[in-house]
């Protein structure tokens, strides 16, 4: 299971953009996802990256408690 985000800088024709990055699966892998935001300088889109980056974390965090309550549940029905 491969967890994370970011975001990352890229310049193109002497102009900053603002990407956001982050894992998801395709499949059976689990691959990286590049978007983009918008302009770096944009308050806009650093505000759009802080929300990408929220959001990303909060499902991640909800799936993590949900396999980590089947695993439990197997472990005790096991026993």
């Amino acid at each position: 299971m491969q967890v994370g985000c970011g975001v990352y800088l890229h310049t193109v024709r002497k102009r900053v953009y603002l990407y956001f990055w982050h894992y998801e699966t395709k499949g059976r892998l689990r691959v990286q996802v590049k978007e983009y935001v918008g302009p770096a300088r944009s308050s806009r889109s650093t505000a759009e990256a802080a929300r990408r980056c929220e959001a990303y974390y909060e499902r991640a965090m909800g799936e993590l408690a949900r396999l980590r309550t089947a695993s439990l549940a197997t472990i005790r029905e096991s026993s």
